[in-house]
């Protein structure tokens, strides 16, 4: 989950500040200093209370983080890679609604016979996010990893058996889909502000705990657009796609820009 470096995230500092000054800032112990809602640093301070204990409101860190990304409309527009991602995952699921999975797996020319489900997927994850250039494919690469775990979990229920998915209702489908956004979403927030959960946090097990209860709140907010969303119906081949998921993006993310 998420990266592995210490990447410090977007920032807003002044470059004539001294060196230090940022972190400095966010020790002191005025609690009567004004913040600016949705800056970097106003962001960065709240997820170092949030890891340490002091805070314990989860959608305000989401508030700031959001309005420090320009909003929610411009979180979305840089949302590329996800975007591109969630859009093959569509075509994929859905020619394996139109095609099944043995004639889906030969028109992206994967050779399957002899091979595990786990092989299979991980080909696939390939196929779906096949550029790990940016850090923004990273994370697509991971939202989609996760969303065809789903999938495995599905055959798993069938018996390890990858025809099983020729039967994949539309609940499968959209689950799948959602599970894609709500990731990315996550992964994304998680990319631009881990090294604060590296650095405050006591110990690893406490940076992964604080990390799942983010991830889970994420989850249970944009879900309330998600589950509005008929991602089966979608037509992933026509040419206002992106537009399409683009909005659906915004939308999520304006949960978490106003969220209370």
């Amino acid at each position: 989950m998420g990266t592995s470096s210490i990447y410090n995230g977007p920032k807003d500092r002044n470059p004539l500040l001294p060196e230090g000054f940022e972190e400095e800032y966010e020790e002191s112990l005025d609690k009567s200093a004004k913040e600016t809602l949705g800056s970097w640093q106003e962001t960065k301070k709240v997820v170092s209370q949030y890891i340490n204990g002091s805070i314990n409101n989860r959608s305000r860190i989401l508030r700031n983080y959001v309005k420090a990304s320009g909003g929610a409309r411009n979180s979305a527009n840089r949302a590329i890679s996800g975007r591109n991602s969630n859009i093959q995952l569509g075509r994929f699921l859905s020619s394996i609604i139109s095609e099944g999975i043995i004639k889906t797996l030969e028109s992206l020319k994967i050779e399957y016979k002899g091979k595990s489900v786990e092989a299979l997927l991980s080909e696939l994850v390939n196929v779906i996010s096949p550029n790990s250039n940016t850090k923004e494919d990273i994370v697509a690469k991971n939202a989609t990893i996760q969303a065809l775990s789903q999938l495995y979990e599905y055959i798993e229920e069938n018996n390890m058996d990858i025809n099983a998915l020729d039967k994949m209702n539309d609940d499968i489908f959209n689950e799948v889909m959602s599970s894609f956004v709500s990731n990315y979403i996550f992964e994304r927030m998680l990319n631009d502000l881990q090294s604060r959960f590296e650095k405050y946090a006591e110990n690893s097990q406490v940076a992964l705990d604080k990390e799942k209860e983010l991830e889970e709140y994420i989850k249970e907010s944009v879900n309330i657009k998600l589950k509005k969303v008929a991602f089966n119906k979608l037509n992933y081949n026509d040419p206002s796609i992106d537009s399409i998921i683009k909005q659906i993006y915004i939308e999520c993310y304006e949960v978490l820009e106003v969220y209370i």
